[in-house]
């Protein structure tokens, strides 16, 4: 059986971190950490049966 390993999986495993990467949207440019506070609903999601409208 073949693995492989993706340096970038460990991202996942870090609640928060001090490094920076560059948000660009449109003309502007700022600063923004690499991992920030998930949302609750990566960490708690809840599952609901959701029924169509007819």
């Amino acid at each position: 059986m073949r693995y492989e390993f993706n340096p970038e999986v460990k991202l996942l495993l870090i609640n928060q971190s001090k490094a920076k990467v560059k948000m660009v949207y449109l003309s502007n440019a700022w600063p923004m950490p690499k991992i920030g506070p998930r949302p609750p609903y990566y960490t708690e999601p809840i599952y609901e049966a959701e029924y169509p409208v007819i």
